[in-house]
């Protein structure tokens, strides 16, 4: 009960705004939906869409790493909500370039979207608190996806709205997966978050 204890203290903020988590997971999941749905869009509207997501998942990212203790590793949250804000900036406002290389920051950010996860579901497993696989293995999911992204940027813009579509859906599952894990420490303490 005391690892238990220790994870409450430790991801208290993370707790509090648990919902954060499943509403950008479902944000996410339900634009892989749609991108499966009108899959001949234009390649430049998925780079602006793409962009927009990556922005707004570094202003999310950026405002849970202000608010979390100190000793608690937020130099990396707010480290990475940063990072995803400029490449959200760059992805929405240069059209041309995010076009040419959207492939490779998808694989990237992906990757590093993945690890976080993968980073903060171990810690709570670590800490004793239960029900961490299923977001271990969507996460896990998304870096093999990432993976395969970066080793084959060159295909069509056909398959790349393919791992568009099914990366998007990875990424909010894990994320929704992880928020349930959040809620459900949060109802197991109670009053102390």
């Amino acid at each position: 009960m005391e690892n238990y204890t220790s994870a409450v203290d430790t991801y208290r903020n993370a707790i509090r705004y648990w919902w954060l988590g499943p509403l950008l997971g479902a944000i996410i999941f339900i634009m892989g939906i749609v991108v499966f749905m009108h899959p001949g869009e234009s390649y430049a509207a998925l780079a602006i869409v793409f962009g927009l997501l990556i922005l707004f998942s570094g202003i999310v990212q950026l405002f849970l790493g202000i608010n979390m203790p100190r000793h608690t590793g937020r130099g990396w949250l707010i480290a990475s909500g940063a990072i995803e804000i400029i490449l959200g900036i760059i992805l929405t406002f240069n059209i041309g370039l995010s076009a040419i290389v959207l492939p490779f920051f998808l694989g990237f950010w992906l990757l590093f979207r993945g690890m976080t996860v993968i980073g903060t579901a171990s810690q709570m497993r670590h800490e004793g608190i239960p029900g961490t696989g299923w977001t271990i293995f969507w996460a896990v999911m998304l870096i093999i996806t990432a993976f395969l992204v970066l080793i084959f940027p060159a295909v069509g813009a056909g398959a790349l709205v393919l791992w568009l579509g099914i990366s998007f859906m990875f990424a909010g599952l894990a994320l929704i997966f992880l928020g349930i894990q959040l809620n459900g420490m949060r109802r197991h303490v109670g009053e102390r978050v």
